[in-house]
């Protein structure tokens, strides 16, 4: 519970061999050892540490540092002073900073602006409750290896610049933007070149604005398994570039969920051309739908949870009036518990 801690973490001799460090709920720590100096060190997680403002600062002793250089997992949760990677006037001696990490996980950091490059080996990104503003890809032209992406809840952050890096990013198959008000481009405002190397092939999709659907390259994206749309109290209905939007996604589409809609009233009419898709999820949350579009063939379940009373009696499978629009889905998992139970 000390402000600092004890002079032999401080000192990199006694640590130099650690190769993983977790650091939970030391509320009154300002300053950190010198973590970024550890040759072996792999795998560090810091959590609940609300007065660190730098990971690496003027107090241990140096200006320059070969930063983190095997470090592959960082996790940062609830560090509500963070302010940047170093303190003014500290800075990676050679300029790269986390040069083998794969795993940046960064949760409740409101005043971390800025992010560094990716790192060339990065594959998973996630970031929530964090006041970054901009996201920087290496400038060199090799592949990114990122395969997940997520972003929840960074109300700062405009553009995401994935449409300018599509030729690089072919190992991306998770993407997940949830509730990101002010999110208004994904990359550059032009349409993507037809060519297999220059269109996302994604396995899971998750929004809470449908709207970015009609951003490239999502507005031009080649393949997708999984699309989750949920955590919007305003979306009534999508819009009907979004409707066609399905067309695009009807031979690979194969799971479809949403789930915390408010004001949703109606799901897309395309849903009865999804060829490929195989499971549908009406989730809790949705008190203002009460009828589905016409079902595709394909599909196999037909799950709800919590749906309205009204939209129950409708689909009943004894005595509903829409009960015959469902009666050709091999599994239907019912949860037809009132939205206020």
């Amino acid at each position: 519970m000390g402000a600092r801690f004890a002079i032999w973490m401080n000192n990199v001799n006694p640590i130099f061999n650690l190769a993983l460090i977790e650091l939970t709920y030391c509320l009154e720590c300002i300053t950190l050892p010198p973590f970024g100096q550890l040759p072996f060190l792999k795998y560090l997680k810091l959590f609940s540490m609300p007065k660190v403002k730098w990971l690496e600062s003027k107090f241990n002793g140096n200006d320059k540092y070969h930063a983190f250089p095997l470090l592959e997992v960082l996790h940062i949760g609830e560090l509500e002073a963070l302010e940047d990677w170093f303190e003014a006037g500290v800075a990676a001696e050679d300029g790269c900073l986390f040069p083998c990490l794969t795993e940046l996980f960064l949760n409740k950091c409101p005043k971390l602006k800025e992010l560094p490059s990716l790192p060339s080996k990065i594959k998973i990104l996630h970031i929530e409750n964090t006041g970054w503003t901009t996201l920087n890809f290496c400038s060199n032209s090799n592949p990114i290896p990122l395969k997940t992406l997520i972003v929840i809840h960074c109300p700062n952050i405009t553009s995401l610049p994935l449409a300018d890096e599509i030729p690089r990013l072919a190992a991306l198959r998770d993407l997940r933007i949830i509730k990101c008000p002010n999110l208004i481009s994904l990359g550059r405002n032009r349409e993507v070149e037809s060519t297999n190397n220059c269109h996302l092939m994604l396995n899971n999709l998750s929004i809470s604005d449908p709207l970015v659907l009609l951003m490239e390259p999502l507005r031009s994206i080649a393949s997708l398994k999984e699309l989750n749309i949920s955590d919007n109290d305003e979306l009534v209905s999508l819009p009907n570039d979004a409707e066609q939007w399905f067309m695009k996604v009807s031979s690979s589409l194969s799971r479809l969920q949403f789930s915390s809609l408010k004001s949703l009233q109606s799901l897309p009419s395309s849903l009865e051309s999804l060829s490929s898709l195989q499971l549908l999820y009406i989730g809790h949350e949705i008190p203002m739908l009460r009828e589905l579009p016409n079902l595709p063939p394909s599909l196999k379940t037909l799950s709800f949870w919590k749906c309205p009373p009204e939209l129950q009696e409708r689909y009943r499978e004894d005595e509903g009036s829409n009960g015959h629009k469902i009666a050709h889905i091999p599994h239907i998992h019912l949860n037809w518990c009132n939205i206020d139970g």
